[in-house]
């Protein structure tokens, strides 16, 4: 069975890695195709008038002109998922308090953000 390490930080501030049981599955980011377009291309989302202002950019933009290497995958097209129904408790306990702790920093410096700070 393949293994995924993680870092994560522990309730004292120490840094630790886990070794977590995992299962091989296809890459969300790209669908399994190993590229995706460039986000600095439509990252913001493109309508119509995109690509009614440059004629030929539906083509190269269909035809992957924009394309470049998963940013999830490197371009190995799967990725390792933890496998929590065969995982350590303790440990899978360990990890979701790291990601929360990380979805809540994200939060308070997005509302700084928006604060103006």
């Amino acid at each position: 069975m393949p293994r995924k390490k993680m870092e994560v930080i522990d309730e004292n501030g120490d840094e630790i890695t886990l070794d977590l049981p995992a299962t091989r599955e296809k890459c969300d980011r790209c669908d399994g195709t190993g590229t995706h377009v460039n986000p600095a291309i439509d990252g913001n989302g493109l309508t119509q008038e995109d690509f009614d202002a440059e004629p030929g950019f539906f083509e190269d933009y269909m035809g992957g002109h924009y394309d470049v290497t998963c940013e999830e995958c490197g371009g190995e097209k799967i990725v390792l998922v933890i496998d929590r129904e065969a995982a350590d408790p303790k440990m899978l306990k360990l990890l979701d308090e790291a990601e929360q702790a990380e979805r809540e920093c994200r939060a308070a410096e997005e509302a700084e953000r928006r604060a103006g700070a």
